[in-house]
C-alpha cells in the first residue's frame, strides 16, 4: 500500500468536538476554524491524492459531525463521508478508516469521555453504524489511533484535552481505551462483513534510549518509558491481559487477545531518557550532537522506524506503517526524510518481515494539535489565507518513488465470446458468465486488487453494452467498446488512448493466480518491450525460450525444440502497441509475439491457469474456486 493520512479535525474546518473547546487553553491558543477547509473541497484533495500516484488514502471519521447531540444522527454528513469513498474509488484509492483519532463530541466527553467504562458502548454504536454504511466498500479499518498518545497528552502531561495530570485518571482512560478497542473489534467481525474486512488498532511507537550509555539510572528509565508507552499495550492485544501505564497489576480485558488483523504503526522519533527529562512540549528533548533537529523539535532518527517494526513483529500479524513525517517548514529535510524511512521500510520487507503498506504522514499542512499551524506535515504545502495546495519537492519526491514501484495498469481482454461452451456464449463474452455465482471477470479482478491492482481496463468487444452497470469495489474500472470486432490485436490498437505507459495484459476467460510483483521485477530488470509468463507445466507447448529470452512462438505448428506455454499473463510497454499495432482485424498473440522473437523476456511461472474455454474446463475452474479462497 502506497498512501497517505489525515485526520478529520485537523484538515475538515468547521468541527466542534473537544479540541476545538479545548483549543483557547492549548500551547499555541489557535484556533482549527476552517483548517484545511477539506469538508468543501473534497473532491479537489481527492485529485491531489491521486496525482501523487498513491494507491491508498487514510482518514478518520469525526463522530462530533455524526452524532452531534445524544440520540441524533446527521444523515447529511454521512453522505459525506459515503460520497467520499466512492470519490476514491473511482480514482482507483483503496480507503482506510480511523474511527476514533483524538476527537469526540463535546456532549461525552462532558459525560467523562474514556474515563468512565459505561460510556464506551456511545462509541461502539456509531462504529458499528459506519461500518454498516461503508464497509461494502472498505476494507481497511483502524479503531483507535494512538491511544498511548491520547492518554499520556491529555492525562499526563495536559497537553491535550482535558488538559490535565492525573496517573490515576490516565489508568482508567488508558484501560478503558483498550476495552473500547477490544469491544469494537468484536462487535465489527459478527456483523455483516465483518470477516471480509481488516480490523486493527493503531500504535504509535515512540522508542526511549538512554541518554548516557554507560549509565543504568538511565537505562532503567528508558526500559520504564518504554514499558508504559509501548509494550505494555503491545502484550494486551498478544495476551488479553492489559497492565495500565503506572499500574501495579495486569487486568484481563473481554475479547482483547488477538482484537487485530494487522497493526497500525505510527513512527517518528526516539527520545533520550534521563531521571531528569523533559515533561513539557515547550522544552526541547534531548538529542545526540550528531542527530539533526525537525521544526518538531525532536531528532530525524530513521533508524528507529526498523526498531519499531521489530518491535511489533512479535504480535505475528501484518505490519502497516501508519504515519511517518517530519515537520519541515522549507522542506529542507523532508526529501532525505523520505528517501531513508523508504529504505529502511524495503530492508525490513527484505528481512522477511510482513510490512503490508506505508502512509506518509500527512497529504497536506494542517492544524498540528496543540502546535496549531506552526508545524508543517504535509506533502502539500497549504497557503491557509487562500487555501492554495503546492506540491512540495519532498512530495514530489515520494509520488516518483510510489509511482516507481506501484503494480501496472491492468488491462483485460473481455470481449471474447465462445463456440465450445454452446449457446450461453452465443451472444454473451466469456468473461461475464459466472463461475461459483459470479461473473469470471470479477474473479480476475479480485486477484488483480489483492495483487495492488487498482485501475483496470476493460476490453469489452463489440458487445460493450453488455459490461453497463458492471463495478468492482476498490478498483477503478474503465471500459472501452469496438465498433465491429477487430480480434484481440485490434481490441489493444483501438483502445491505445487509454493504455498507460506499462500495462499487466490479462485474459478475460482466464484465472491465472501467479503473484505479479515478480513478474514485474523480471521486467524492470529485463528492459524488454514485453515480459510474458510461461509454464513448462502446461499439456501443449507454443513457444520456445532461452535464457530467460522468448526465441520462437508458433500456435500452429509447434516443433520438437518448443519448451514452454504462453500462460497467459503479461507485462507490456506500450511503445510496443504502437510500433507494432495496426487499424483493423487482428490477432495479438500471432502478431506480436512472432515480431518480438529474441526480444520478449520470458518469466518461468508453473502456478495452473484456469480457463474455461470448454465445459471440462469450466468445471475444473467451478471446482477450483470451490476449494479455494482467492
Amino acid at each position: 500500500m502506497w498512501g497517505v493520512a489525515t485526520a478529520s479535525h485537523q484538515i475538515e474546518g468547521g468541527n466542534t468536538n473537544n479540541w476545538s473547546v479545548f483549543e483557547p487553553r492549548s500551547k499555541s491558543q489557535q484556533l482549527s476554524g476552517e483548517a484545511c477547509d477539506h469538508w468543501n473541497r473534497r473532491s479537489e484533495d481527492i485529485e491531489l491524492i491521486h496525482n501523487l500516484g498513491v494507491s491508498h488514502y487514510r482518514f478518520s471519521i469525526e463522530w462530533s459531525r455524526l452524532v452531534p447531540e445524544p440520540g441524533v444522527w446527521d444523515a447529511d454528513a454521512a453522505q459525506w463521508y459515503s460520497d467520499l469513498v466512492d470519490e476514491l474509488l473511482a480514482k482507483g484509492l483503496q480507503p482506510m478508516a480511523t474511527l476514533h483519532h483524538f476527537t469526540q463530541p463535546v456532549w461525552w466527553e462532558e459525560r467523562g469521555g474514556f474515563e468512565r467504562e459505561e460510556n464506551i458502548q456511545d462509541w461502539v454504536d456509531f462504529s458499528t453504524r459506519m461500518f454498516a454504511l461503508l464497509s461494502d466498500r472498505v476494507e481497511w479499518w483502524c479503531t483507535i489511533n494512538e491511544p498511548a498518545v491520547f492518554t499520556t497528552m491529555g492525562y499526563v502531561l495536559g497537553e491535550f484535552p482535558p488538559g490535565v495530570r492525573s496517573f490515576k485518571r490516565a489508568r482508567n482512560v488508558a484501560l478503558n481505551m483498550m476495552r473500547a478497542h477490544a469491544r469494537c473489534y468484536q462487535s465489527l467481525k459478527a456483523m455483516d462483513r465483518g470477516k471480509h474486512c481488516q480490523i486493527g488498532l493503531v500504535k504509535n511507537i515512540n522508542l526511549f534510549d538512554p541518554y548516557r550509555r554507560w549509565n543504568p539510572v538511565h537505562w532503567g528509565q528508558a526500559l520504564l518509558l518504554n514499558g508504559m508507552f509501548n509494550t505494555c499495550w503491545l502484550k494486551g492485544i498478544q495476551t488479553g491481559r492489559f497492565k495500565p501505564p503506572s499500574a501495579l497489576r495486569s487486568q484481563k480485558v473481554e475479547g482483547l487477545k488477538g482484537s487485530s488483523d494487522f497493526i497500525g504503526v505510527n513512527y517518528y522519533t526516539h527520545l533520550l531518557a534521563t531521571p531528569f527529562m523533559p515533561t513539557k512540549v515547550e522544552i526541547d528533548p534531548l538529542i545526540r550532537p550528531w542527530e539533526q533537529r525537525t521544526d518538531f523539535r525532536y531528532p530525524m532518527y530513521a533508524e528507529g522506524l526498523r526498531r519499531a517494526l521489530d518491535m511489533v513483529k512479535g504480535l505475528n500479524l501484518p505490519i502497516i506503517v501508519t504515519e511517518c513525517g517530519v515537520a519541515d517548514d522549507d522542506d529542507d529535510m523532508r526529501p532525505e526524510h523520505v528517501r531513508r524511512h523508504l529504505h529502511i521500510t524495503a530492508e525490513a520487507i527484505a528481512d522477511g518481515l510482513d510490512v503490508r503498506g506505508f502512509y506518509h504522514w500527512s497529504l497536506m499542512d494542517n492544524f498540528e494539535w496543540a502546535e496549531g499551524y506552526e508545524q508543517r506535515f504535509g506533502l502539500y504545502h497549504v497557503d491557509f489565507s487562500t487555501q492554495k495546495r503546492t506540491l512540495k519537492n519532498g512530495g514530489k519526491q515520494f509520488a516518483d518513488i510510489a509511482k516507481a514501484h506501484r503494480t501496472p495498469q491492468v488491462v483485460i481482454m473481455a470481449g471474447g465470446l465462445g463456440t465450445r461452451l454452446g449457446e450461453m456464449t452465443e451472444r454473451k463474452p466469456k468473461s461475464l458468465i459466472e463461475v461459483n455465482g459470479q461473473p469470471i471477470l470479477t474473479h480476475i479482478l479480485d486477484w488483480a486488487r489483492k495483487q495492488g491492482c487498482l485501475n483496470a481496463l476493460v476490453l469489452t468487444g463489440h458487445l460493450g453494452e453488455q459490461f453497463d452497470g458492471f463495478t468492482h469495489p476498490g478498483m477503478a474500472v474503465s471500459f472501452c467498446r469496438e465498433p465491429s470486432p477487430l480480434g484481440t490485436g485490434g481490441a489493444l490498437w483501438n483502445a491505445r488512448h487509454l493504455l498507460e505507459e506499462r500495462f499487466l495484459l490479462l485474459w478475460g476467460d482466464d484465472l491465472h493466480p501467479i503473484q505479479y510483483r515478480p513478474l514485474v521485477e523480471r521486467h524492470e530488470q529485463s528492459g524488454a518491450p514485453l515480459t510474458m509468463t510461461v509454464t513448462q507445466k502446461h499439456s501443449a507447448v507454443n513457444l520456445h525460450h532461452h535464457d530467460g529470452v522468448l526465441q520462437n512462438y508458433d500456435k500452429a505448428k509447434p516443433t520438437k525444440e518448443f519448451n514452454g506455454y504462453e500462460a497467459g499473463t503479461s507485462v507490456v510497454e506500450k511503445s510496443a502497441v504502437l510500433a507494432h499495432g495496426k487499424e483493423g482485424v487482428w490477432s495479438w498473440e500471432e502478431t506480436i509475439y512472432p515480431a518480438l522473437g529474441g526480444k520478449a523476456a520470458v518469466h518461468l511461472d508453473d502456478t495452473t491457469f484456469w480457463d474455461m474455454g470448454t465445459p471440462e474446463r469450466l468445471a475444473l475452474l467451478e471446482e477450483f474456486l470451490n476449494k479455494t479462497s482467492l
